[in-house]
């Protein structure tokens, strides 16, 4: 949906898309069981969490030890984490948020009390760097990339005050901004987007069942849209993914079907445990950071849901050929000689990009003119990409 250009028919969509009417799965099933992976080297709550890259990045929080600034990542496929460079301020109720390939940790509680220090991470060279900080200091603080800006909304202010604060980042200059306020004051907000449009879960009390507000960048307004059904019990997290939105909590799973407009519940067993994070990869979703285990780090298979209609015969081992053809809004035309599988992926990165999700960049390793290097990699942008087409596919 183009921002710039909403009318009252757009609206009209807009307020429609959450109807929610509670729905449980058709037929009974036995309540799908959380799996225990490897523990969280680094114990702790109130920490920032994102997907990259198909991995998970956690950092800071607060532990047995206190206030953290340690980065960690989980990879998926190993089962297996890896520190990673700490930053310069220990912090928790931080908020975590992956733009343009570089993740900013921005707020939190810092020595005291809310602090306003916003941090970037390089994670092809595994270094911080400080950034302008934020006008308003804020902990459980909102925020969402999209296009050139990261947008904060909300979260407590100093001496634990409720705010309605949109202070909006721009990377590329350092500067921040200030938008029209939200309409009511928060404790806590849960930004997210769809068709690249902005939706903000508002608590206006902790424990209270929030609110779902829009909020149009274009226009700088705010639309109430519905009031969260009181069976959702206050979501940790709100995953967009594979055309449904997940609700997220310690007491129950439930998820939006975008397409048939129900709001469904999951028939997942409770973790009856304070849970702080929850993220989704690969079909697949993880919990962490309980009490009273710190480290616990949980996962639960949704591949029946996401895909329940499996190809029966997929093939294993694809072949052939062909040539990826993209052509860059600067008017170059990228050319790649590449694999089944190779097109496969990319097409499924851009797919998956032109829904919100993953990386901004795709990675393409050279296999032509290497000469003295032990590799050279192509980094595409997805949105300087005009078209893309595949030719001379062959089998």
């Amino acid at each position: 949906m183009n921002l710039k250009k909403i009318g009252l028919f757009a609206l009209a969509m807009i307020m429609t898309l959450f109807s929610f009417q509670p729905h449980s799965l058709a037929a009974p099933v036995d309540e799908y069981i959380w799996t225990e992976k490897s523990p969280m080297p680094t114990g702790r709550f109130g920490m920032g969490s994102l997907v990259y890259d198909d991995k998970i990045y956690v950092y800071g929080g607060s532990g047995s030890g206190g206030r953290t600034a340690i980065f960690e990542m989980y990879d998926p496929k190993t089962n297996q984490w890896e520190q990673l460079s700490s930053s310069s301020i220990s912090r928790y109720l931080v908020q975590f948020v992956e733009h343009q390939d570089k993740f900013y940790a921005i707020g939190g509680v810092g020595t005291s009390d809310a602090t306003n220090v916003v941090e970037e991470y390089d994670p092809f060279s595994n270094q911080w760097t400080n950034k302008q900080p934020m006008p308003t200091p804020r902990y459980n603080v909102g925020a969402i990339s999209i296009g050139d800006y990261i947008y904060t909304f909300g979260g407590y202010g100093i001496k634990n005050t409720f705010t309605d604060v949109v202070e909006v980042f721009n990377t590329k200059t350092n500067s921040w901004d200030t938008k029209n306020s939200m309409p009511v004051k928060t404790s806590e907000t849960i930004p997210f987007k769809i068709n690249n449009s902005i939706y903000v879960l508002a608590y206006t009390k902790p424990g209270e069942t929030p609110s779902i507000y829009n909020y149009n960048p274009a226009q700088d307004t705010w639309t109430h849209i519905a009031e969260m059904p009181s069976e959702v019990t206050l979501p940790r997290n709100v995953i967009v993914y594979n055309e449904k939105v997940f609700f997220p909590s310690d007491k129950n799973l439930f998820y939006y079907d975008l397409k048939s407009k129900n709001l469904i519940k999951y028939p997942a067993a409770p973790l009856n445990k304070a849970i702080h994070n929850f993220e989704i990869i690969n079909n697949r979703l993880y919990a962490m950071g309980e009490f009273p285990n710190l480290d616990s780090f949980l996962e639960l298979n949704l591949s029946d849901l996401v895909n329940p209609n499996p190809d029966p015969d997929p093939d294993p081992n694809p072949t052939g050929n062909a040539l990826l053809v993209i052509y860059m809004d600067s008017g170059l035309i990228k050319e790649f000689e590449m694999t089944n599988e190779e097109i496969r992926t990319f097409t499924e990165w851009y797919e998956d990009r032109a829904k919100g999700n993953g990386r901004e960049a795709y990675i393409v390793n050279k296999k032509y003119n290497i000469g003295p290097f032990n590799s050279r990699k192509d980094f595409i942008s997805y949105s300087h990409i005009e078209s893309f087409e595949v030719q001379e596919y062959s089998r």
